[in-house]
């Protein structure tokens, strides 16, 4: 199935671990040696400015002017340092500064009184990889601040549309930011989800045609996959719908929403709906495997029952003569032991046009 870097429990186990006897909220001397690389931008349906030298604090100066929407990006986890500046700036509880900086939880949405937080994961397929980062997603009235771990920056697109003033990003509020930062973290794994099918059918087509020790490995991994898969985008979907049954609870949740919303959420259906087929294809694949084998093994038999039985008579013909008693006859006559294995070859021939006769031996493709 290739080679990939999945999510392991044992990464979960050591994230929690590692905050072991703390206070919740407490923030650890770890989450990358430098700073993450920050990006800001601000936007109003006429202009779309980016700042040439981001920071919390001018994030923060830009949402109290009332500068439009102001979108702050994070490539990479920030630090420890960094994190506390977030926190005080925008007035962010330390328990999802703790989120934030721990690794792969699953995807969850959680509504605070100024702000709405929303967590999932990012799959994407890097050089034969999948790929599983974690994705933070903070809204503050006029404000939207976005945290991506990986290396690959997957909001290249939304820069593209930003300059296009006639562009629906343009036009609407932070919570429209929100959901256009969803749809790709969605749209992500269709690819990755594609690309695991189509290897999962060439796994199957080589069952189909011959059986060896490695296909038991592909199937295993491939069940690990999709554990994977299922850890990542059963919690998003549940997610999406969480956050469509907010809206209007929360002020910064805005109805005009809704129908984007719910077309998010018929797209985390069709991805759950495709990663419950491959589950079954994957569970099929290991009573394929077994069945090849057991049909392997009967053939092997099956042949060697034959041979075995082919050289019973004749087994029983060598016997009497080599016992060499008088009286055997052909045992004394000079051209005995050409009409003995005459004999015995007959014997054998005769066995052989049975066998093939009740479609034992030497069947046609595709012939029981």
């Amino acid at each position: 199935m290739g080679n990939r870097r999945f999510v392991s429990r044992e990464t979960n186990l050591h994230a929690q671990m590692s905050r072991r006897g703390l206070a919740p909220g407490t923030l650890l001397d770890e989450g990358g040696e430098s700073p993450a690389t920050l990006r800001l931008l601000r936007y109003r349906p006429e202009t779309c400015e980016q700042e040439a030298a981001p920071s919390f604090s001018r994030a923060a100066q830009l949402c109290a002017a009332n500068a439009g929407t102001v979108w702050l990006h994070s490539s990479g986890i920030p630090n420890r340092a960094q994190l506390e500046e977030l926190g005080q700036q925008f007035g962010i509880h330390p328990l999802t500064l703790e989120d934030i900086q721990g690794s792969f939880h699953q995807a969850k949405l959680e509504t605070f009184e100024h702000y709405v937080y929303l967590q999932c994961q990012n799959l994407s397929v890097q050089n034969e990889r999948v790929e599983v980062v974690p994705f933070h997603i903070l809204l503050k009235e006029g404000l939207v601040i976005s945290i991506l771990s990986g290396a690959d920056d997957i909001t290249t697109p939304l820069l593209d549309r930003l300059q296009n003033p006639q562009s629906r990003l343009r036009q609407r509020d932070a919570g429209y930011l929100v959901y256009a930062l969803l749809d790709l973290v969605v749209d992500q794994a269709f690819p990755a989800l594609q690309r695991f099918t189509h290897q999962v059918e060439v796994l199957e087509e080589d069952l189909l045609t011959r059986v060896h020790n490695g296909q038991i490995v592909a199937i295993q991994q491939a069940k690990r996959d999709l554990i994977v898969f299922n850890h990542v985008l059963w919690p998003m979907q549940e997610t999406v719908s969480r956050l469509n049954h907010s809206i209007g609870e929360h002020p910064l949740l805005r109805s005009n929403l809704r129908p984007f919303l719910n077309d998010l959420y018929d797209h985390t259906i069709q991805l759950m709906s495709l990663l419950t087929s491959e589950r079954d294809v994957v569970s099929g694949l290991m009573d394929i495997y077994l069945s090849m084998v057991n049909n392997r093994l009967s053939d092997i038999m099956r042949v060697l029952t034959i041979i075995s039985t082919i050289f019973i008579p004749l087994t029983f013909v060598t016997g009497i003569y080599g016992m060499n008693i008088d009286g055997i006859p052909l045992l004394h006559y000079r051209y005995g032991y050409e009409i003995v294995v005459t004999f015995m070859t007959i014997v054998a021939l005769s066995m052989l046009w049975y066998f093939r006769r009740r479609g034992w031996i030497f069947q046609r493709r595709g012939r029981a």
